[in-house]
């Protein structure tokens, strides 16, 4: 059973860490079209796992339409988060939902499942102190940001359906569950992880009146809380089904693929792309799709809050990458020293989780 457990977590936090890499290896590809392919090439793997596992789909609201509800309330959380990041920064919205996915998905495994029930009170205590660490080097990471030069790149996360604000250069997108994003400027090498709203390149901008910046606050706010009850919810419906993962998986990426092609027409952006772009992008919703997969056997195997939590590890191989492999930030930089303490701290809390289950 551990090592079964050991397994999906190492799949779910490696293949989310590293899906968004390649889905910006095509550089210059609208966003809402990339989130597009993306989901395509998910529900071609959900489907592929389907048949290899011998499944077979069963047309009931339970067993098919709650799954596909699930995927388009992941998608629903993917435009709640642009929306945030929009008005109020992605720093500051992932780090309101962040934390708030994590709370989200443990209210619904105690209040559906009974998680909690049975668990002593030095267990309890662990628990709430490893999530404290997991949150706390969550927030690290993402709060590096405010350590980098004028003018550097922005670490952030999440998957936003976004679309490239004015007076921007680099491209914008963001991932699933809450990875960490790293700002790349359109065609220059990707850094792991989902991109977060660039820096503008002309003169500073005026600053925004005091009643239209607290009303901008606030809406941000909200779309970030919006994002977090959304994403630590979508693999509910999926996970009430009554059936397994594999059968789950599928109707579930078909949600997720109805909200993209929302996305996309609402978007007026292009759909059509050249042969490299759309084989990187379908390849990562593969890659996305491995991830989601073995996110549904965790949390079957370890309840909603803990597997949830586990997953949003994935945010250090994020940052890992981005520091190593990328030199975003650079290695050494203040911003760096905070990102590797934000990856210490978070990942001991999801080993003390781990631990318990």
């Amino acid at each position: 059973m551990r090592s079964v457990v050991a397994l999906l977590s190492l799949i779910t936090v490696v293949s989310w860490g590293t899906w968004i890499p390649l889905a910006q290896a095509a550089p210059g590809v609208p966003q809402r079209t990339r989130i597009l392919y993306v989901t395509l090439g998910n529900v071609m793997f959900a489907g592929a796992a389907l048949v290899v596992a011998g499944g077979h789909l069963a047309w009931g609201w339970r067993s098919f339409w709650l799954p596909v509800a699930g995927g388009v309330v992941w998608t629903s959380g993917n435009y709640s988060a642009f929306r945030a990041s929009e008005a109020i920064g992605l720093a500051r919205a992932a780090g309101s939902w962040t934390p708030l996915n994590i709370i989200v998905a443990f209210v619904w495994g105690a209040a559906l499942s009974g998680e909690l029930d049975g668990l002593s009170g030095a267990r309890l205590a662990v628990l709430g102190g490893a999530l404290v660490l997991v949150v706390a080097g969550v927030l690290v990471i993402v709060r590096a940001q405010d350590a980098r030069p004028s003018g550097g790149l922005l670490p952030g996360a999440g998957l936003a359906a976004g679309r490239q604000r004015p007076r921007v250069t680099m491209s914008v997108t963001t991932a699933p569950t809450g990875p960490a994003a790293t700002a790349v400027p359109t065609g220059s090498a990707v850094p792991a992880g989902p991109v977060a709203p660039a820096v503008p390149s002309g003169p500073a901008a005026a600053p925004l009146p005091v009643s239209r910046g607290a009303g901008q606050q606030r809406r941000g706010l909200l779309w970030a809380a919006a994002a977090g009850v959304l994403w630590g919810s979508y693999f509910v419906p999926a996970q009430s089904a009554g059936v397994t993962a594999q059968v789950s998986n599928f109707p579930l990426a078909v949600g997720m693929l109805a909200g993209g092609l929302a996305l996309a027409q609402t978007g007026g952006e292009p759909v059509r792309l050249r042969a490299a772009g759309a084989t990187a992008n379908l390849a990562a919703g593969f890659l996305f799709g491995i991830g989601n997969l073995a996110l549904l056997g965790l949390v079957a195997r370890v309840g909603t809050g803990v597997g949830f939590t586990i997953a949003q590890l994935s945010l250090l191989v994020n940052a890992s990458i981005g520091i190593w492999l990328f030199k975003v930030p650079p290695p050494g930089s203040r911003a760096a020293r905070l990102a590797t303490a934000g990856i210490l701290i978070a990942g001991t809390g999801g080993a003390l989780i781990g631990a318990l289950r």
